[in-house]
């Protein structure tokens, strides 16, 4: 007799009653984990397997580094970024669609522009161009920031439906920043709302003190990929220049 216990990978039938091979397994555990942070035994449960199938298959993704475990929760889930070099746009690679739109904001506006896509609890910058302001706050391509405390998280986070900012929300640690950064998801997910609101996620001061960042969400091709923003010391971001810039790149991304 067949049961959840003994059912190996080669065995598990899919929806139309044929027997699921090990890539179709592991596709429909990505799309879970994508869902939500899954354990190994909540993912057995939803692939209908044992749980030592569910914990070689986790690892093998593990392994592949398109799914990550986390120590606290110790639960799995995927790394988006990982994915987004799958994505390309029909006539050009991302760089050049938006370098020369982030180029362009940074001569118009002076201070520095940013890409930066989502990354577990971080964003990362993949793309940078530096101000040529002789003060200027140090950053470079490969920079990361906290995702619950930074204009550019606030501003992917404020793009996502609301059903994949609650799991985002719940899978954050809220390790890092200042004083001014968002506690936890409640907090969070009001400036999430505020970002909504206007179109821009703003940075002030929550990172780093004295550092000021505005972000919009940043999408090729109707695709959302992660953000865009401008940054720079808060003696050369006051409010109203902030909400000026915000504007500005709200017009600036809309067209890609």
């Amino acid at each position: 007799m067949v049961t959840k216990q003994n059912l190996e990978p080669h065995t598990l039938p899919d929806g139309e009653g044929r027997a699921a091979s090990p890539i179709q397994r592991a596709l429909r555990a990505i799309e879970l984990l994508a869902v939500e942070p899954l354990t190994a035994a909540e993912l057995a449960r939803e692939l209908d397997v044992n749980r030592s199938t569910a914990l070689r298959l986790l690892s093998e993704l593990v392994g592949t580094g398109y799914v990550a475990r986390s120590p606290a929760t110790k639960r799995y889930a995927t790394v988006p970024a990982k994915f987004y070099g799958l994505i390309q746009a029909p006539e050009a690679d991302w760089s050049q669609i938006i370098d020369p739109v982030l180029a362009s904001i940074r001569d118009e506006c002076g201070d520095a522009t940013i890409l930066a896509v989502p990354a577990k609890d971080t964003m990362v910058y993949l793309a940078f161009f530096p101000t040529r302001h002789m003060v200027a706050v140090s950053e470079q391509l490969g920079t990361i920031r906290p995702m619950h405390c930074s204009a550019l998280g606030k501003a992917y986070l404020s793009a996502l439906d609301d059903d994949a900012l609650d799991a985002q929300l719940a899978r954050l640690s809220y390790v890092g920043g200042t004083e001014h950064a968002a506690k936890g998801p409640i907090e969070l997910r009001r400036r999430v709302e505020e970002a909504r609101e206007v179109g821009y996620a703003v940075d002030r001061d929550e990172t780093f003190e004295g550092v000021r960042c505005v972000a919009v969400p940043a999408r090729i091709r109707g695709t959302l990929i992660g953000a865009a923003g401008i940054s720079g010391p808060a003696s050369r971001l006051p409010d109203s220049r902030v909400d000026e810039l915000g504007r500005y790149l709200i017009s600036c991304m809309s067209g890609l």
